[in-house]
């Protein structure tokens, strides 16, 4: 028996195999009621950190780390209790469906399947912690070096940091639809410049769904009034078990609201779901991107599983390419769901840094931004980058609302975030009138739209008389898409 006990503790796979296997037989006692649950979620927790103080002592690379964090990681049940909550949270998302269907079956070989499924989640969560550390960039150590708030923090610090384990979540005190609506909303050129009065002759979006990843959503705003939102999703502040995750989408950081507020202006009919990954504040610009990038991909696989047919990342772009999110984003594309992001401004292409993910994944339709011009006319806009994935450009006057119980006015937004959430509502318009079907086969439909957008996208409205680094395909034309859109829904029915 000392002998195997010798064995067991000097391997740390087959030691956790023990610890899964253990607590399957001890839960199993346990199933007379709902409250295996709340066992199971105790023994993950411990699963958790147990594979984290593993996996750190067994770690080629832990000497990149300093004595006093890797004594910090080993100590992070103590000192970040939330962790878990927040890592299991994440990394459930992707089979949550699987988990749902499960937990609703109640047979005893679905619980066993579940057990066995969220153990081994547990045990890759805290995985995942440790990986963060050391899947990194040359963005890494500039971000260290060149932002003054990182420079006092070490690696564990920046690696909590980038979770919004920090980030403010209590919920103010709101007066719905009480604030003076600005006539700027309808008022804003890009309306004009993407042809979305004329298109919403036509459709206002009304099917369509859209779901926003960002920082949350202030419903009490006066642009919302008429807005249908969904049950929005968080992976920031208080989450509680990932099965009975019911988490606020306050957003703190401003963010979230003005990239909303665009959508439900140039969509007004569509429904809007917010996806909150961030709160817009203390987790920008991050020097270790891994997790966070963990976080956008959850929020991907959330907002597919729920049944959105567009969605909207107006999320920083990150220069580290992750296997979880691009293949969050293949899934999307492949279930035949559009993914809208950004491309990088020009600064970032002048400091060296060419990669922006997820944006530049195949997948994903990246999106700039074009200037208008004194005479009213749109061109390429200087502050943006060159970039090859480029595929549409979107006018960039754009009128934003922020959350009411900020001081910040509305006012207007040029940027690259404003322009993804025109050419995300572009898009539900196209599916309002061109809706996807349950047998399309796997990212036939998303190819399909996709080319109806590039398809009535001019090149000549912003200078170009063909595709550009500059601007893609061209200035988006709403009317024009959606005409074509209403067409070919009409061929698909004969």
């Amino acid at each position: 028996m000392k002998d195997w006990e010798r064995f067991c503790q000097s391997s740390m796979i087959t030691g956790i195999m023990i610890f899964i296997i253990s607590c399957g037989v001890s839960c199993l006692r346990q199933d007379s009621s709902d409250s295996w649950l709340d066992s199971l979620y105790k023994q993950g927790k411990k699963l958790f950190f147990l594979t984290i103080r593993n996996e750190i002592r067994e770690h080629p690379k832990k000497s990149l780390l300093t004595e006093e964090e890797i004594s910090k990681i080993l100590d992070s049940e103590t000192r970040y209790e939330r962790l878990y909550e927040i890592l299991i949270n994440i990394f459930y998302q992707k089979d949550e469906p699987m988990f749902k269907g499960l937990l609703e079956s109640k047979d005893k070989d679905s619980k066993i399947k579940f057990k066995k499924m969220f153990l081994e989640l547990s045990r890759f969560s805290g995985q995942q912690f440790i990986k963060c550390f050391f899947e990194t960039d040359s963005s890494t150590e500039y971000l260290r070096n060149n932002l003054d708030q990182y420079k006092s923090m070490d690696s564990v610090d920046l690696v909590i940091r980038s979770l919004g384990y920090g980030a403010k979540v209590e919920i103010p005190k709101r007066a719905m639809f009480q604030n003076p609506l600005s006539s700027e909303f309808d008022k804003q050129g890009g309306l004009d410049g993407g042809k979305f009065r004329d298109a919403h002759r036509i459709t206002k979006g009304n099917g369509a769904r859209i779901g926003i990843l960002d920082s949350g959503v202030d419903e009490s705003h006066s642009i919302f009034r008429n807005t249908k939102f969904g049950r929005h999703f968080s992976l920031i502040g208080n989450l509680g078990k990932p099965w009975s995750n019911d988490a606020s989408a306050i957003d703190w950081g401003s963010h979230g609201t003005l990239i909303s507020s665009v959508a439900a202006r140039y969509a007004p009919e569509a429904e809007i779901t917010m996806y909150k990954f961030s709160d817009g504040e203390t987790q920008n610009d991050p020097p270790f991107q891994y997790l966070l990038q963990c976080m956008i991909a959850a929020s991907i696989y959330k907002a597919v599983h729920d049944g959105n047919d567009v969605i909207s990342i107006s999320a920083s772009g990150s220069s580290l390419d992750v296997d979880y999110l691009r293949d969050a984003c293949k899934y999307a594309y492949e279930h035949n769901r559009i993914l809208i992001s950004g491309t990088l401004y020009s600064r970032w292409y002048e400091k060296g840094n060419v990669r922006n993910f997820p944006a530049q994944y195949e997948t994903v339709v990246s999106v700039t931004a074009a200037e208008r011009k004194k005479d009213g006319s749109y061109g390429y806009w200087k502050v943006c980058a060159l970039d090859p994935t480029n595929m549409f450009a979107a006018p960039n006057d754009i009128f934003g609302a922020f959350p009411t119980y900020i001081e910040d006015e509305d006012t207007y937004i040029p940027s690259i975030s404003a322009a993804i959430p025109v050419v995300a509502a572009l898009f539900a318009l196209v599916v309002s009138v061109y809706p996807r079907k349950s047998n399309e086969p796997p990212s036939e439909y998303t190819r399909t739209v996709i080319d109806i957008v590039k398809e009535t996208a001019n090149p000549e409205a912003v200078g170009f008389k063909g595709f550009s680094l500059e601007c893609g395909y061209g200035l988006i034309d709403a009317e024009k898409a959606v005409k074509l859109a209403l067409e070919l829904n009409k061929m698909r029915q004969k």
